[in-house]
């Protein structure tokens, strides 16, 4: 009998090892469960995208403010106040100007005189004696010439011209300076001008020189000027 109540001591005690030994081994198990489980749960979450930022609403715009009621205020009319009239000063006395006594002019030692004007030339050749005064006098000796009477009876003709001087209505330095072949018509030339009528010297030419050259014509019986 005592035989018989170790055998079930012994089967319990058999049973309570098993279930030790079946804990442990399912410990162990869920050890390495947790091992390899965990690092994927982590790899997993990491890889997951970020949750996007949540969008905040802007603060609602304030209200503007009421206007301000307009205060119509009522000016009282106010009379100007009178300006004085300020009290013109007395007028000085007169001043009597104090009489400048003009400084002596001392001339600069270098001081340009003004130079005069020039003179006119003195002397005037054919070019500068004007073509009416030059007609005057051309006529002048033409009117006093003499054909010579031996040059007529040979029917001679030609014209001379002359040079001379001419001043204040008289002849000096008379010459021939082209011939006209023929001598006897040459000395007419020259004895015409020196008994030539001139006119008189005009305000322009007064006192001047003037220098002439004329041809003296000798005409024939048969020729005219």
């Amino acid at each position: 009998m005592e035989k018989a109540m170790n055998m079930p001591r012994a089967a319990a005690l058999a049973a309570f090892l098993e279930g030790m030994m079946v804990l442990a081994f399912l410990y162990g198990l869920s050890r390495e469960v947790d091992k390899v489980v965990k690092p994927q749960v982590t790899l997993i979450q990491l890889t997951q995208a970020p949750e996007a930022p949540k969008t905040v609403p802007p603060p609602p715009t304030p209200k503007p403010p009421p206007p301000k009621p307009v205060v119509h205020r009522t000016v009282a009319h106010q009379e100007p106040t009178p300006v004085p009239v300020p009290t013109p000063a007395p007028a000085p006395p007169p001043v009597v100007p104090t009489p400048v006594i003009p400084a002596p002019v001392t001339p600069t030692p270098h001081q340009k005189v003004a130079e005069a004007a020039p003179s006119p030339p003195q002397h005037l050749r054919p070019a500068d004696i004007s073509i009416t005064f030059a007609d005057k006098v051309r006529s002048a000796v033409q009117n006093a010439v003499v054909f010579p009477m031996a040059a007529r009876a040979a029917h001679l003709s030609g014209q001379t011209k002359v040079t001379f001087d001419y001043k204040d209505g008289m002849a000096s330095g008379a010459s021939v300076l082209i011939t006209s072949g023929n001598r006897i018509l040459d000395k007419a030339a020259l004895a015409a001008v020196h008994v030539a009528h001139f006119p008189s010297a005009t305000a322009e030419y007064a006192g001047r020189i003037l220098t002439f050259e004329i041809w003296v014509k000798f005409l024939g019986v048969d020729e005219h000027e």
